[in-house]
């Protein structure tokens, strides 16, 4: 595989990639550019959306799925809706090791690979390395150059320095998945460190793959499915920063429930995202999500080559996946190499994904729990039953996946196994911790928060 192949001769691969500088000059560049521009458009559209936040239609949907906020002031409402996406977590998926079939989709790290490379570098970077050409990569391309604003390469192919200008795709997990990012687009979640990588963060109000291929030109990738958007709703200032985002608060409501096509609204996003990201509702007792919900994020790209450790919060690892495998194994070894608190997330149990799911069934999604390890890493306090029940159910689970191919009833069975034993965890809130930047985890329960005490450096 890519990334074994890729550590074997990792001196050879650093010697003809070099490692690139943190941020070019032209990452730098674009996003002071850009801050000025979120600046006005955000500004702009803060009174509408205290006006939306006043409306009956929104205040009906409020009553009805969170009711500790529903009475709160237009003004107080967003400001908290400010201070949960500047917390949320940025995550990032990739597969443990790259499916045959996804080899004309994308390119990204593989797990190998973040144990070895001093950076997480890009897509067109893995490209290079891996010497691949991706089909998708006209999609990618469209949405770099013409929403963000990256220019275009001089040839079909980009060259190394050229490659280290582009972003990073992040999802910004507002509705606070416990795979942080979706699980179809891989394995394994680096959640970014947002102290570091502030300053490199431009977000739109919705996946810009998804938009370039449903709403800019269907045949960018001909015969590719496409999704039912409100292309409409998607804001002419299509860019935004964590410190100017309020432009992109209704479009994240709005372009992705096209009334027409589906039998879903902007409430049903309203519902999903109040409830999971900005009520009281306690962890455990959050409302499910469908595939479909999952994938309402705003995304939250960095533009930047961030470099390993520090970059890093923590992982996650899939537990339907990942736990009872050699490369769960070689998970739990790179997190402590690289002194990242690992965590395992059932997400929505399944063992394989679609591109597309309209599979209306809703998943917990609310099923973190920390690898006991953490307790080396962290303040936590690891119960003292769990390494021996999580040892015992890992070894269960390797002896039943050496046996036959396991089923999502499996994982159920394991999550029942494992469940009471171990520290559940959830993702930050603003008001979860006092030190928001260098805790990773709330203990699902006691509220404790779970700290990393080493001091992270931050891209000035």
């Amino acid at each position: 595989m890519a990334s074994r192949l890729l550590l074997a001769s990792l001196p050879a691969v650093l010697a003809f990639f070099p490692v690139p500088p943190e941020q070019t000059n032209e990452q730098l560049s674009l996003f002071e550019k850009t801050t000025a521009a979120a600046k006005e458009a955000s500004e702009a559209a803060t009174p509408k959306v205290l006006e939306f936040f006043n409306s009956p239609e929104f205040r009906g949907v409020l009553h009805e799925c969170c009711p500790d906020v529903a009475a709160l002031p237009s003004q107080e409402l967003l400001e908290r809706f400010r201070a949960e996406a500047r917390v949320a977590e940025l995550a990032h998926a990739f597969p443990a090791e790259f499916p045959a079939f996804w080899k004309n989709l994308y390119d990204d790290i593989t797990e190998g690979e973040l144990g070895g490379l001093p950076w997480l570098a890009n897509q067109f970077q893995f490209e290079l390395i891996h010497n691949m050409t991706v089909e998708y990569d006209a999609v990618y391309t469209y949405g770099q150059e013409h929403v963000f604003g990256s220019k275009p390469f001089a040839g079909k192919r980009p060259t190394w320095s050229e490659a280290a200008n582009r972003l990073i795709y992040v999802a910004h997990n507002m509705r606070r998945l416990d795979t942080g990012a979706p699980a179809a687009f891989g394995d394994i979640t680096v959640v970014f460190n947002t102290s570091h990588v502030r300053k490199a963060v431009l977000i739109t109000a919705y996946d810009s793959g998804w938009y370039a291929m449903s709403c800019v030109n269907r045949q960018i990738v001909p015969k590719q499915p496409t999704r039912p958007l409100n292309c409409s709703a998607w804001p002419p200032s299509a860019v935004g920063t964590l410190d100017h985002f309020d432009h992109l608060i209704l479009p994240n409501l709005q372009v992705p429930y096209n009334s027409s096509a589906t039998n879903k609204t902007w409430m049903d996003g309203v519902r999903t995202l109040w409830s999971r990201g900005l009520s009281a509702v306690p962890y455990e007792d959050l409302p499910g999500l469908t595939e479909d919900d999952m994938a309402m994020y705003m995304e939250a790209d960095i533009f930047a080559n961030p470099r390993f450790p520090h970059a890093v919060k923590h992982i996650i690892g899939n537990f339907p996946a990942l736990f009872g495998t050699d490369d769960g194994r070689r998970l739990q070894r790179i997190a402590a190499e690289r002194s990242w608190p690992l965590f395992w997330a059932v997400g929505d149990g399944k063992l394989t994904h679609l591109a597309i799911d309209t599979n209306p069934t809703p998943y917990r999604c609310n099923e973190r729990f920390a690898d006991p390890a953490v307790g080396t890493v962290t303040n936590a306090s690891i119960p003292w039953a769990s390494q021996h029940v999580f040892d015992k159910v890992w070894a269960d689970v390797q002896l039943e996946r050496s046996k036959r191919n396991v089923t999502e009833a499996d994982v159920s069975r394991w999550w029942g196994d494992i469940s009471s034993s171990v520290l559940r965890v959830e993702p930050l809130t603003a008001a979860s911790c006092a030190d928001v930047d260098h805790c990773v985890a709330v203990a699902v329960g006691s509220g404790d928060c779970i700290c990393h005490p080493e001091t992270r450096i931050i891209i000035a």
